[in-house]
């Protein structure tokens, strides 16, 4: 009895020490169902995943930087660049271009509509406000004094013929902002805070984004990480053609593979 006891512990032992604990840092949709998506794939790699959900852009990267998070899966590199300049962290890199969500104008009422003093809900961090009065300017909503200046904000339109009252905010606050303040007729949201709050770029937004945009997501690690085992595994299991058709469907178009 007292061997079995033993084989048994040893059993269990060598079990959990080949079993890679990882866990990572995302905003709600589409990251979420992506990574359930693939997690018995990722068990069978000896991969047991956690998620862990934010509900703003600022807490993910800090987490990961920490140490708290394996990986983060959320946004582009602009916005990593830019937040990590801003904030002085250094270390964290890109590493799986996995897809990208276009950005999209929604309103309450027909475009033809829009008057002077409406108010416009736009996200206020450097690279994502950037995407959205770009989207505007190329729509025609806005006129911009450069377009292609770095990092654009509100101080830089030129021309506001409509006459909307921009209101910057925290990204995470936009879809919110819009569905609940009656006094809002539009917003430029995120594609993943879009979903969440029931509406897809395709069939809802008055305009969207090309999807030849620039801002994939991608899958960010610490640079110390760039060649582990995981990363590899999780890199073959999360661009498999599978998961190509399971985000198309899943999403009805409005987030596009890039693998």
């Amino acid at each position: 009895m007292k061997r079995f006891l033993l084989v048994l512990v040893i059993v269990l032992v060598v079990v959990s020490f080949g079993e890679t604990k990882l866990r990572i840092g995302v905003t709600p949709v589409p990251f979420v169902e992506i990574l359930e998506f693939i997690r018995p794939e990722l068990e069978a790699a000896g991969i047991d995943l956690e998620i862990v959900v934010f509900s703003d852009y600022v807490l993910p990267n800090l987490a990961l930087a920490s140490k708290e998070l394996d990986a983060n899966f959320f946004q582009h590199i602009q916005y990593l660049k830019s937040f990590t300049s801003q904030r002085g962290i250094e270390g964290l890199v890109a590493a799986v271009n996995v897809l990208i969500a276009p950005m999209g104008f929604y309103m309450k009422k027909p475009y033809e509509e829009l008057s002077k003093g409406d108010k416009i809900a736009l996200p206020n961090d450097p690279t994502n406000e950037t995407r959205a009065l770009l989207l505007l300017h190329n729509n025609g909503v806005i006129t911009l004094k450069d377009p292609g200046k770095a990092d654009i904000t509100v101080l830089d339109v030129q021309e506001n013929p409509k006459g909307i009252v921009l209101l910057e905010m925290e990204a995470g606050f936009v879809p919110r902002v819009f569905k609940e303040d009656t006094t809002v007729a539009g917003a430029v949201i995120n594609t993943n805070y879009a979903l969440s709050i029931g509406l897809n770029s395709q069939k809802d937004a008055t305009f969207v984004e090309g999807k030849g945009s620039p801002y994939a997501n991608f899958i960010v690690v610490r640079e110390e990480d760039l060649d582990s085992e995981w990363l590899e595994n999780l890199a073959r299991i999360i661009t498999r053609d599978e998961v190509r058709e399971f985000i198309l469907e899943k999403f009805e178009g409005s987030i596009v593979p890039t693998f």
